[in-house]
């Protein structure tokens, strides 16, 4: 199984009642191509985390069609809210609504194989240039519920926590926001987001912060291609240890030395790297 992430679909309908291209013309026909690449690498054993603003909907029926078009594609859907999501509604409704197609991450932890997903849409950092006494009052309440899915994620005993949000978790001068102390007390090493856009906005993005490797998946950064995370092999045979979670990131190279023999060692012969 392959784990991915996209976000920021922001559909409205086929044709779309509100034309994503006023924003760039690389989102003509946007639909098509989230369609056309979706189907080609993800299968129906895969999952996909999807970080927000998947709709313009202002509520559950007017999204229905097209959260029922995703559904209708490969994979299982992994959900989390965006801040135009506005058709978000209980998790109950939303599940009865879509035919279980979704999971929702809220308040909860997700699990596939290994890898513990814990999560919320979060809000804007508290050292954001515009931040107001209001944005305070949400973001607590955004930081308590992520608190609350990665206690979950800790005690579900996964080899690893994938933290996925939908607003970076740094602000507009790309300073770590407080929200990332809480995926380092809770040992995150992967956060997934989206919310970004804009190709001046794609500038000197961090790759890491605190630690934390940083992942953007709005749909427009990613030329409307699925984001592949990861291989997740889910060995649950008794007795073994859960295989390690190895994300396609930039590592640096290493090099192999060969050990000297101990004839080698006293004769003070060079070491020869391979």
């Amino acid at each position: 199984m392959k784990l991915y992430a996209f976000s920021d679909f922001h559909l409205s309908g086929d044709p779309p009642k509100k034309p994503m291209d006023i924003f760039g013309p690389c989102w003509a026909g946007h639909r098509a191509k989230i369609e056309r690449a979706w189907r080609a690498v993800i299968r129906e054993d895969d999952a996909v985390i999807l970080a927000g603003d998947l709709s313009w909907g202002r509520n559950l029926a007017d999204a229905l069609p097209d959260l029922l078009w995703i559904a209708a594609l490969p994979g299982r859907k992994i959900v989390v809210r965006g801040n135009h999501d506005y058709w978000w509604d209980t998790v109950t409704k939303m599940t009865k609504a879509t035919g279980g197609a979704f999971e929702f991450l809220h308040n909860n932890v997700i699990r596939v194989g290994p890898i513990a997903l814990a999560g919320t849409r979060s809000w804007l950092p508290e050292t954001a240039r515009n931040f107001t006494e209001n944005d305070a009052a949400i973001l607590k309440r955004e930081e308590g519920r992520l608190e609350r899915s990665l206690a979950l994620a800790k005690e579900s005993g996964a080899s690893r926590i994938l933290c996925v949000l939908h607003y970076p978790p740094y602000d507009d001068r790309r300073r770590p926001a407080h929200i990332l102390s809480l995926m380092k007390a809770y040992g995150v090493r992967d956060c997934v987001f989206g919310h970004i856009h804009g190709e001046k906005n794609f500038r000197d993005l961090p790759r890491d912060l605190m630690g934390v490797r940083l992942h953007l998946t709005s749909a427009d950064y990613l030329d409307f291609k699925p984001y592949f995370l990861c291989e997740v092999n889910d060995d649950t045979e008794t007795g073994r240890r859960p295989p390690a979670l190895r994300l396609h990131l930039r590592r640096r190279p290493y090099r192999r030395v060969r050990l000297l023999s101990r004839e080698r060692a006293r004769r003070r012969l060079p070491r020869r790297r391979i």
